[in-house]
């Protein structure tokens, strides 16, 4: 087993603040690209900037940069406020109306979401007995989005970008269950993990609540 529960090493409350102010600038910058990026990125890729998977793993990667457990936890939940802050003043700025549903959405999926990619950053990160969960529910994202697109909207996007996010979820899967987990309780955790969060992903995005993602 690779896993570990030794405790990280002692950051100063001054290294978390500055990770945590980073990760605002950062989802901030990355909201603003995905705003312009539905009139940039080619057809194929055009699903990338309306795409929960890319904002998670950019949310994941903004909280590994926190140096603590509750610092990952707090950026996880900044990271995708920010990225909205960001696409909304973005789209204001390129002339377009603002969606109080999608904003409510997006800031509902930063305070119960964002937690869960903070502490799987930080379980990634630090080895922690927690990663076989993090990179299952990582996994399961990517794996749920792209089976719902394929499902759900495919008539209205490429399914070239869909079929990418299953294959990541699926090599992300792959990849901890073969190199990083050894012991059978670790990888069963992951692949469970992996498979209730896809289908929950499908059957909370296939909602008319969500029905906005296809226009």
């Amino acid at each position: 087993m690779t896993t570990s529960t030794t405790a990280p090493p002692a950051a100063s409350p001054l290294a978390s603040v500055a990770a945590l102010a980073l990760t605002v600038v950062g989802g901030v910058a990355i909201g603003v690209l995905t705003s312009f990026g539905q009139g940039w990125l080619p057809s194929a890729l055009n699903s990338l900037a309306n795409s929960a998977g890319s904002w998670s793993v950019a949310a994941l990667l903004l909280a590994l940069l926190a140096p603590r457990r509750w610092a990952a936890v707090v950026a996880g939940v900044l990271a995708l406020a920010a990225m909205m802050a960001g696409y909304d003043l973005a789209s204001v700025l390129r002339g377009f109306s603002v969606s109080a549903g999608v904003t409510l959405f997006w800031v509902t999926a930063a305070v119960v979401v964002g937690p869960f990619l903070g502490l799987t950053a930080h379980a990634l990160r630090f080895r922690t007995a927690l990663a076989p969960y993090g990179v299952g529910l990582l996994s399961g994202v990517l794996v749920g989005e792209g089976a719902y697109g394929l499902l759900y909207i495919l008539a209205t996007t490429s399914g070239v970008y869909w079929a990418g996010s299953i294959a990541a979820g699926s090599a992300l899967l792959a990849w901890g269950c073969v190199w990083r987990f050894r012991d059978a309780r670790s990888i069963l955790a992951a692949v469970a993990v992996a498979a209730v969060t896809a289908v929950a992903f499908v059957v909370v995005y296939s909602g008319d609540l969500l029905i906005w993602w296809s226009s």
